[in-house]
């Protein structure tokens, strides 16, 4: 148990010890994200800085996979392997497919990143509290729910329309809330599948606007990944300096 956690705890300290420029994404990848009733949906967990390459992600860094059916109701996938999780839709509509990281704080001190807040080290230079997720839909059938309700994460990115009508050339738009009210003036990055093998490069970049609304240009067909990051003070400097929110939401264009 100990050489376990020893292992994860170093995990962590390599992978958010870089900026953000840098950081490693969560992400869903769904293997038939247009199904029917009755038919087994294979998620796989990504991870890393090239989508959709994947790196392998530690035992106990991932914290949890669930599904909401398309009355909003939660149920559960089941593993298949330490990144691979499975489900059978019994109803036709729109299922949309979470996961989240364990949260945490990263402190850079004088002598190197710690692993907790400033509490107690007399050295420390900066600190975040992380908290990354990552949400897809999959469509089931040929009745659909809008894809469009909020699930309840703090920062959340919400597709405005299903994307499972979405053609190359149309616009995507998405919404980007953050505890519950819209989010302006913020970035949103965007790539597809086989745009660059280059880590942390994104085919697109936009903000955005008053009504927390960003459009995505979809110049290809594929597996698409938006991304968001955003950041705000930690109410307690002594203890930390920001919270760090990382989301990704990944779909499909046929």
């Amino acid at each position: 148990m100990m050489k376990k956690t020893l292992s994860f705890l170093l995990l962590l300290l390599f992978l958010f010890a870089v900026p953000f420029a840098h950081a490693h994404l969560l992400w869903l990848n769904v293997d038939n994200d247009g199904t029917k009733v009755g038919q087994t949906v294979r998620v796989g967990i990504g991870w890393g800085h090239k989508f959709p390459e994947n790196e392998v992600m530690k035992e106990g860094f991932l914290n949890e996979v669930y599904g909401l059916d398309s009355m909003g109701e939660r149920f559960s996938l089941k593993q298949i392997s330490q990144t691979e999780f499975e489900f059978v839709p019994t109803t036709q509509g729109a299922y949309t497919i979470l996961a989240n990281i364990h949260p945490g704080f990263l402190s850079k001190t004088t002598d190197g990143y710690k692993l907790k807040s400033k509490m107690g080290l007399e050295n420390a230079v900066s600190c975040f509290r992380f908290d990354i997720r990552a949400k897809a839909i999959v469509n089931v059938g040929n009745r659909e729910k809008m894809a469009d309700q909020r699930v309840g994460d703090l920062l959340e990115i919400i597709p405005v329309r299903n994307p499972k009508h979405l053609k190359k050339g149309e616009i995507f738009p998405v919404k980007v809330i953050y505890d519950g009210k819209a989010l302006p003036s913020v970035d949103v990055r965007a790539t597809y599948a086989g745009f660059s093998d280059q880590p942390n490069t994104f085919a697109l970049s936009t903000m955005t606007d008053n009504e927390g609304l960003a459009r995505i240009k979809i110049s290809k067909k594929g597996k698409w990944l938006v991304n968001v990051m955003h950041e705000v003070p930690y109410p307690d400097k002594d203890e930390c300096d920001k919270y760090r929110y990382n989301y990704s939401f990944t779909f499909a264009v046929e």
